[in-house]
C-alpha cells in the first residue's frame, strides 16, 4: 500500500472512530500496553519527569501527556493524524493550545529541534507509513540527552490466534506487509505495520538512535481493554506470549 493512500485511511478511520464517541481499546501512560502487570509507576523509564519537555508521536486526545503533565513536565507537545483527537487535546491543554499539531508523525513536524528532553510514542508506531522517517524525527527533535520511548503490539502477538478454544499460530512473523484492522464496535477500518523488532531497532540505530532498554513484560489474565472487549486481545493469547514490547532509545553523540 503507498505510504499517501495509508495516511488517507487512518485519517478517515481515526476521525470516525472519535466522532463515534463509542469504547476502543486504547492504551495511556501511565499504562505501556493491554492487560501488563507492571506500567510507568513500577518501571520508571522516564528517569526524571520534573520540568521536562515532551512531544508525543500519535497523542490522541493527549491523555498521556496529561498524566505526565501532572507528574511536573513543563511543557506538552502532541501531534496526531486526526483533527478530531487534536480538537481535544487542545481542550484538555488550553495553555498549550498552540503546541498541538495536525501531522502524521513521518513529515517534517513544525516543533522545535534539539529541543525536548523525552519524545513518546506510545501504541501508536505502526500507524506511521515509513518508520525510518519518524525516527529521524525524533533524533531531530530530541535534545542531546533526550530519550525516545515507545510501546507497541508485540510482534510475536500477532501471529496468534483461537481456533476451537486454542491458541495457534496464524500468520509468518517475518512478514512485515501493511494490514487493515478494524477497531471499536462500529469495525472501523485502520492500516498498520506489523513490525519485527529487529526492523524497529535495526531503523532506530540507522537515525543514530541506541537502544538504551527493551521490555518484554509479563501481563494479568482478563477479556477486557479499560473496559472494552476486543476481539484482538485476548487472555488465552497472553498466557502464550506479551500483549506489549517497549523500547526506549537514546542519541548517539555526535
Amino acid at each position: 500500500m503507498k505510504n499517501k493512500k495509508m495516511v488517507e485511511i487512518n485519517k478517515d478511520g481515526w476521525n470516525k472512530l472519535i466522532k463515534s464517541e463509542k469504547k476502543f481499546s486504547n492504551t495511556i501512560l501511565p499504562e505501556y500496553g493491554p492487560f501488563l502487570k507492571r506500567n510507568e509507576e513500577d518501571l520508571r523509564l522516564f528517569e526524571n519527569i520534573t520540568g521536562k519537555k515532551i512531544l508525543d508521536l500519535g497523542c490522541g486526545a493527549g491523555a498521556s501527556l496529561e498524566y505526565l503533565y501532572q507528574k511536573g513536565a513543563r511543557e506538552v507537545w502532541g501531534i496526531d493524524i486526526s483533527e478530531e483527537q487534536i480538537k481535544k487535546a487542545k481542550v484538555r491543554f488550553p495553555e498549550f493550545k498552540e503546541n498541538f499539531w495536525i501531522s502524521p508523525m513521518e513529515e517534517e513536524l513544525k516543533v522545535p529541534i534539539n529541543y525536548f528532553d523525552y519524545i513518546i510514542s506510545i501504541f501508536s508506531i505502526g500507524y506511521t507509513s515509513d518508520l525510518e522517517k519518524t525516527f529521524n524525527n525524533a533524533y531531530k527533535h530530541l535534545n542531546e540527552n533526550g530519550a525516545l520511548i515507545i510501546s507497541w503490539t508485540h510482534p510475536f502477538y500477532y501471529c496468534l490466534d483461537i481456533e476451537n478454544d486454542k491458541v495457534i499460530l496464524n500468520k509468518s512473523y517475518f512478514s512485515e506487509n501493511t494490514e487493515m484492522i478494524t477497531k471499536g464496535p462500529d469495525k472501523i477500518n485502520l492500516v498498520q505495520y506489523n513490525l519485527m523488532i529487529s526492523t524497529i531497532v535495526n531503523k532506530a540505530r540507522k537515525t543514530n538512535l541506541y537502544l538504551d532498554n527493551i521490555i518484554e513484560e509479563e501481563t494479568v489474565l482478563k477479556d477486557d481493554v479499560n473496559g472494552y472487549k476486543s476481539t484482538f486481545w485476548k487472555k488465552e493469547k497472553t498466557e502464550n506470549c506479551p500483549s506489549t514490547i517497549i523500547f526506549k532509545f537514546k542519541k548517539l553523540r555526535e
